[in-house]
Order: structure tokens, then sequence, then C-alpha cells
């Protein structure tokens, strides 16, 4: 998976809000150390995560290009929203 989105999952697995976010790159902060304080873990470990639980989010047709897609996805309130995904295998096994 991409970096930005590895980083788009762990600022809401951190509970970023935008201005925490905004700082984080203000600064030059890497994701590392809240990752590493939260979670004992850092980006990579935290993309080689996502990148094995990512097949078990459920599949869904992107709203913009209409692929099968399994993501990650946001509820807010009747709303939602991708927050990464990765296009689904053509196989209808998985």
């Amino acid at each position: 998976m991409e970096t930005y989105k590895t980083k788009l999952i762990a600022e809401q697995m951190l509970g970023l809000t935008p201005e925490q976010i905004d700082e984080l790159i203000d600064t030059g902060e890497d994701y590392d150390t809240p990752l590493q304080a939260a979670f004992g873990i850092d980006l990579a470990t935290l993309n080689k995560i996502i990148q094995a639980l990512v097949p078990l989010t459920p599949k869904i047709f992107h709203p913009k290009n209409h692929h099968l897609v399994h993501a990650f996805v946001r509820y807010q309130g009747e709303h939602s929203y991708i927050i990464a995904s990765q296009d689904a295998p053509a196989d209808n096994d998985t």
C-alpha cells in the first residue's frame, strides 16, 4: 500500500485532529514517533499489518471509478468515505 494511504490510516488510528496532522507535517516529524508511543510500531510495520488486513476488509464499489475494492471505510453520521483502498482481485473466491 502506498505510504500516503498508510499515513491516512495511521492518522485515524491515532485519533489525530486536522490541526495535529498539520502540525506533524509542518514540523517535519515523521509518523514513527506517535505510532511508537501509541502502539509500539513504526510506519513500515503498520504498512505490513495493513497489507495483511486489507484483504479482510469488505469489498465495495469505489464511487469514483466503480472498481471493486477492499477498503478501510470511515462512517460519519449518514455519510461514509474511503480512507484507503486496494483493488480487489478478479477472483470471485476472495
